[in-house]
This record gives structure tokens, sequence and C-alpha cells, in this order.
């Protein structure tokens, strides 16, 4: 099993994505593709250690994936409280799921501060396009 930093650590990577999915085999693989891309990847597997390291590095990540349907503490919990604590406009939110949630649900997450919904499958060009996409934006945003 690799670990979660990338091996180009010479380079300064054009983005960290942050995978908070308690699907160990999915993470994984997305990790496999995006890293030699010069993609930063964290994976974590619980919903509640997501919450904490979305804490700890409040707006370090350029982009997080929230898969919604995790056991005990789950992406819309994360969400949550993420929106509580008022974390959600630091963080480009990304709800990155299978799940059948209603989509009242989801387009209430995406008012409140969700930027996307990525639906598994999704293939790795998609996923590639979404981090590039909120990278830009985040980058854009902070030269104004």
């Amino acid at each position: 099993m690799s670990n979660s930093m990338s091996s180009s650590s010479s380079t300064t990577p054009v983005s960290r994505l942050l995978i908070i999915d308690d699907n160990e085999d999915i993470t994984e693989l997305i990790k496999d593709y995006l890293e030699p891309e010069d993609i930063e990847c964290k994976i974590i597997n619980t919903g509640i250690d997501g919450l904490e390291e979305i804490r700890r590095k409040n707006g370090y990540y350029d982009v997080v994936f929230l898969d919604l349907a995790m056991p005990e503490f789950s992406g819309i919990d994360v969400f949550n409280k993420l929106k509580e604590e008022q974390l959600l406009e630091s963080n480009n939110i990304i709800i990155f799921t299978a799940s059948s949630t209603q989509s009242t649900e989801i387009a209430n997450m995406l008012k409140d501060g969700a930027k996307f919904i990525l639906k598994k499958p999704s293939s790795i060009d998609e996923i590639l396009d979404v981090v590039t996409r909120f990278t830009k934006k985040k980058d854009e945003f902070s030269k104004s």
C-alpha cells in the first residue's frame, strides 16, 4: 500500500486534494491516478477524522471530496458540522457519492456551500477536471 504523500516531494504540487471516503479501493485508485499529475492526495476513511483534518488545516486543501454514505459519522454529518462551524466558505467541498440521497437534500447542500456534486462512478478524467477547475477558482479568488 502506498503512503498518502506524493513521491515527487521535491516539487510543489499543483493541487492538494483531501478525499474523505470509506471505500479504500476507490480512494487508492484515485490517488494512484492523480499523484502523477502533481496532485497531492490525502486520504481519510472516516467522517469524524475527515472533519478533524479540515478543522486542523482549514483552507489548506484546494479541493475536498466528501462521500455522503459513510458509517457512524456520515458525509452529511461532516457537511452539517462544517456549515455550523462556518468552514464551508474556505473549503471547496465536492460531494462525491453513489448515494441515492434525495435531490432536495443535495440541492440544499449546494445552496449551503457545496461547490459541486460528482456522482460515482466517475471517470478519472471527470475527477481530474473537477480538481483542476476548483483549484483554478481558488487561485483566482486568492489573487483578488
